[in-house]
């Protein structure tokens, strides 16, 4: 190269480096006229790629691999021209042609390597890394899209591995503690993903993916304060990451704030109206309101918008069920399947179909689904889990989801004492004096500290697992009664303790002694004859739950307004006792017959979970109750209930019939039509009646 040639190329790559790519590209051609030089030829292809002339950097990159057929660099210059085009299989074959000349070029199995990862053909991938790190054991870009490729294989063991390395080589570069939390976060180490987020916002607070991962390692931890905050600080710091909100307004959703979450949700819509993670997400909280129509109009918009969006069909197959159209709810499920079989919520909704039917063997299989439900169903413990055929010495039964599964699902731990397994229930401190009298060999509490993890024979198990391992048919489930009701709480409540009356008014200071004066010459009333002493029919003592879960992201259409239990209030044999507790409770002041309700003390239950509320069963002769934990508690105590049920009811009511394997003592009223409580209610009325009957022909 001539000294002007020399002088050219100097202030051509200086304005390649200031960015003055037309003005560099100018000069890089007039000199590959002259003579055609490889260093010229390389810069002039990368500087076409950064203006995005792809078709002119192809063309460049192909005379200089023709100019330099045994130049291993001109291949990967025209492989890096083809993979920039989108032409992968020819980007690929340039780079192989590149590490055919010179095997020691980690450039070329480095390139090929991403190509491959690109084209989802991991294994491939992984060896072109392995390649590049033997010839280079710190080459960190290889390390880090090993990991990736290692991740996306199914190996996320081995990810972690080349993740751990790389904060260990370069601690100081957060995007090595971002990997590092995803794969944490795959691998279900959901504490250790805030920790490793928490230290990428340290080395750089603008780091939207470590909020980001942060926000889902606290979902996962059931921090559903911490996720809200960090999909909030994720989406602040990247407002273009629109798909976040959805995460966010799920968060809300599920702490109740549903018109903030709608609010988050418009906003993310109003920024990019194509969003279909976000359209869905607005559709699980318009179901949260109640909005049905709504949310099925955006869940079907967010289908329209992605076909493959599993998530968005699994929506669509639950706003099918809540509106009473099971075969439309299964055919929207089978579709969520079909576009992502490994998708938590869509497994999960294919397995309860199966339970819903009586299809066992499959139904368990896919109800393990659950913990992977944001949030889950359970956090795993730090030891390690029974797989139900191993011999075990010591086994925690980790209870989970709600009061009502925990009741439902606790009377297999006594097939487990039928076994001779040393059992034991792990629960929340509140719930431990019920389920203590589930099985006095299985003992119940609260506090893992007790549990020595590192114990050989230890051993632990979700409690909703345990049908899948021990019993699939309910019908071989230990039989109600099973759970059975403190005798002191019974006595308590043996004479009902009455709720506490509102304070009166204090007296009117202008009335003489709280009594009115009698204007003057009234004539005093006479007493009142004693009434006759009434003729009392045997009486039906009825106790009565309307309101399920207080969240409306729980409770879809299972919940009953209490105005629909006036048929009962309307029969003159009955009486009527609350046992709704919390949200729910002011609808009695609402409804005309509220003075026909018997409301008890309000310090029911305030020391366990259902502990009085069992006792209080024994002094009744039927429960009337939608679909809440009461039926749980009533048919585990064997007391006769009548069950309110949707049109399409949680799976484990099945689909038709009136009675249930669960509980015999549960009879099930299915709505005839989607939303019609007055006709169950005109049923169940008539059902009383004919319990009354029967009564009082007995008394």
């Amino acid at each position: 190269m001539s000294i002007d040639a020399r002088a050219d190329f100097s202030r051509a790559t200086e304005l390649h480096r200031q960015g003055k790519l037309d003005e560099a590209i100018e000069i890089y051609r007039r000199l590959a006229k002259v003579q055609p030089v490889f260093e010229v030829q390389r810069l002039l292809v990368f500087a076409l790629l950064q203006t995005r002339r792809f078709r002119d950097a192809l063309q460049v990159a192909r005379r200089t691999r023709e100019a330099f057929p045994s130049l291993a660099g001109a291949h990967v210059l025209l492989g890096a021209a083809f993979q920039a085009s989108r032409t992968w299989d020819k980007a690929l074959a340039a780079y192989e042609a590149a590490a055919v000349l010179d095997p020691a070029l980690g450039e070329a199995h480095y390139l090929a390597g991403n190509v491959l990862l690109g084209l989802g053909r991991f294994a491939e991938a992984i060896a072109r890394f392995d390649r590049v790190l033997a010839l280079d054991p710190r080459a960190a870009e290889a390390l880090a899209n090993r990991a990736t490729a290692l991740s996306r294989a199914g190996r996320p063991q081995d990810a972690l591995a080349d993740c751990e390395a790389l904060t260990a080589m370069q601690p100081w570069d957060p995007r090595h503690w971002i990997s590092l939390a995803g794969t944490l976060l795959e691998l279900g180490r959901f504490e250790e993903v805030s920790r490793a987020a928490d230290e990428a916002l340290r080395l750089d607070p603008a780091q939207a993916d470590a909020h980001f991962l942060r926000g889902q390692g606290c979902l996962y931890l059931g921090d559903a304060e911490g996720a809200r905050a960090a999909f909030a600080a994720a989406l602040a710091a990247a407002p273009d990451h629109v798909a976040w909100a959805a995460h966010l307004s799920r968060v809300l959703r599920q702490q109740g704030a549903v018109e903030e979450a709608l609010a988050v949700c418009d906003a993310a819509l109003a920024r990019d109206p194509a969003c279909a993670a976000v359209m869905q997400g607005r559709a699980e909280v318009k179901r949260a309101t109640g909005d049905l129509a709504g949310a099925l109009a955006d869940a079907e918009a967010a289908v329209a918008l992605d076909a493959g969006f599993a998530l968005a069909h699994a929506t669509v197959a639950e706003l099918k069920l809540d509106q009473g159209d099971a075969e439309g709810g299964a055919r929207a499920s089978a579709a969520a399947l079909a576009a992502d079989p490994d998708l938590p919520p869509a497994r999960y909704m294919i397995g309860t179909e199966h339970l819903a039917h009586g299809r066992w063997a499959e139904g368990w299989a896919a109800y393990e689904a659950r913990a992977g439900m944001m949030p889950p169903a359970y956090v795993p413990l730090p030891f390690p889990r029974w797989d139900g055929r191993e011999p075990v010495e010591d086994l925690v039964v980790l209870g989970e989801q709600g009061i009502g599964d925990l009741i439902q699902f606790g009377r297999l731990v006594r097939l487990l004492a039928d076994r001779g397994i040393h059992a034991r229930i792990l629960t929340q401190a509140r719930h431990v004096p019920l389920l203590a009298r589930i099985d006095a060999r299985v003992p119940v509490f609260s506090d893992l500290g007790r549990v020595d993890a590192a114990r050989p024979g230890l051993r632990w198990v979700p409690l909703g697992s345990l049908p899948g391992l021990i019993a699939p048919d309910p019908a071989l489930w230990p039989g109600a009664p099973y759970l059975t009701a403190d005798p002191e709480r019974v006595a308590r409540w043996r004479p009902w303790r009455l709720k506490a009356p509102p304070e009166a008014p204090p007296p009117d200071p202008e009335l003489a002694d709280g009594a009115a004066a009698a204007p003057a010459g009234a004539v005093p009333p006479l007493p009142d004859a004693a009434p006759p002493a009434p003729v009392v029919a045997p009486r039906l003592r009825i106790g009565i739950n309307w309101q399920g879960h207080p969240s409306p992201a729980v409770d879809v259409g299972g919940s009953v307004p209490l105005a629909a239990f006036a048929p009962l209030a309307a029969l003159a044999n009955v009486e009527l006792v609350s046992l709704q507790w919390g949200p729910g409770e002011e609808q009695i002041d609402a409804v005309p017959f509220g003075d026909r309700i018997v409301r008890l003390a309000d310090d029911r239950d305030a020391e366990g979970t259902l502990i009085d509320t069992a006792g209080i069963l024994q002094h009744l002769d039927l429960v009337v109750t939608c679909d809440s934990s009461l039926v749980h508690l009533a048919g585990a105590r064997g007391r006769a209930a009548f069950l309110a049920l949707r049109a399409v009811p949680d799976w484990r009511w099945g689909r038709a019939g009136e009675r249930t394997a669960l509980y015999p003592s549960v009879r099930l009223f299915r709505q005839s039509r989607s939303g019609d409580w007055d006709e169950v209610f005109a049923r169940i009325a008539q059902a009383v009646e004919a319990l009354a009957r029967e009564k009082a022909a007995r008394t």
